[in-house]
């Protein structure tokens, strides 16, 4: 069955295209589109032939991971959820001719179960966050707050703000953070936001328990290193492409190194319950939104344009 999808056809370009599911097994869903997200982190990676899995690449790509849709078909052994229903989906792998990592940037996809999350209600443009607000709490639960006092958060994109903001939920209020640009700076629940490492006097020195890094940039922490307390904790949120790290410059204060990269059905679930109770105000970083048809503006302004937090595709 044809959709048209967001294809990554070769490195850097990007094109609308008919592309082929397979057909639909017993226990998938197929899904019509009502709106997508486009998740710049990932993107910047799948946009040049890199993989933020283990799965390796290869061109043609289908963009996206994350949709909200209603089912417009079921496999018969699909009991969570009946044809008319909305979900919230995040990963599609049924394409014939093309790949996918998650494959979710289409006018209809097919979803196992386990990989779409009933909404049991009319969707909402919000709830295309709910992967995101998931991906914020699995990284805050690797902490063990009671013996937190103070938390650093680098780079305020998408998931550093979502991550202050569980912070926030929680009732932990020491966070700083630091971020180039004032326009993110401003959406932030943190104290003392700088704009680079370097603004940072001495008096910030050995004073965090945690520094979670969200941008990327794994080379940051030889640099920030001076700002965390003697075998406080890295919380690793970004993805990486360059690794490679002296551990010399590292290791008179035996940071603990903890990655963050995947969440659970249950963090999706209890995700979902924050957004749509509003315990969590995570609507307002949906800072911009497009009608499909201008899909190319939308990504060169997604991962671009610095005032754009995240973006959104209606369908």
């Amino acid at each position: 069955m044809p959709s048209n999808a967001i294809v990554y056809a070769k490195p850097n370009k990007l094109d609308f295209l008919p592309v082929v599911s397979a057909p639909l097994s017993d226990d998938e869903v197929r899904i019509r589109s009502i709106a997508t997200s486009i998740t710049a982190g990932v993107e910047r990676f799948l946009l040049t032939g890199k993989s933020v899995t283990r799965k390796e690449l290869k061109f043609p790509v289908v963009s996206g991971s994350e949709c909200v849709g209603e089912v417009i078909e079921k496999g018969r052994l699909v009991e969570s959820v009946e044809v008319g229903e909305y979900v919230y989906a995040w990963r599609s792998e049924k394409w014939l001719d093309v790949q996918s990592v998650f494959g979710c940037q289409a006018e209809s996809l097919i979803a196992k179960e386990g990989d779409f999350l009933p909404l049991r209600r009319a969707p909402e443009e919000r709830d295309v966050l709910i992967g995101l607000l998931a991906d914020a709490l699995s990284a805050v639960q690797k902490l063990n707050l009671d013996s937190v006092e103070r938390i650093l958060i680098l780079g305020l994109g998408a998931l550093g703000l979502t991550i202050a903001e569980v912070l926030a939920y929680e009732g932990f209020q020491n966070v700083d953070a630091c971020e180039t640009f004032i326009q993110r700076g401003e959406l932030a629940a943190a104290r003392d936001i700088a704009f680079s490492l370097a603004d940072f006097t001495p008096d910030y020195n050995d004073r965090y328990d945690v520094i979670v890094e969200c941008t990327g940039r794994l080379l940051l922490l030889e640099p920030a290193l001076r700002l965390l307390k003697p075998q406080g904790k890295f919380l690793l949120c970004g993805n990486y492409d360059v690794m490679k790290t002296d551990y010399r410059l590292l290791q008179d204060k035996e940071p603990q190194l903890v990655f963050s990269a995947v969440s659970t059905y249950q963090h999706k679930e209890t995700a979902k319950t924050l957004i749509e109770t509003n315990a969590i105000d995570v609507a307002r970083f949906l800072t911009h939104r497009f009608p499909i048809s201008q899909y190319e503006a939308a990504y060169d302004v997604a991962l671009n344009r610095p005032e754009c937090v995240k973006a959104s595709l209606l369908w």
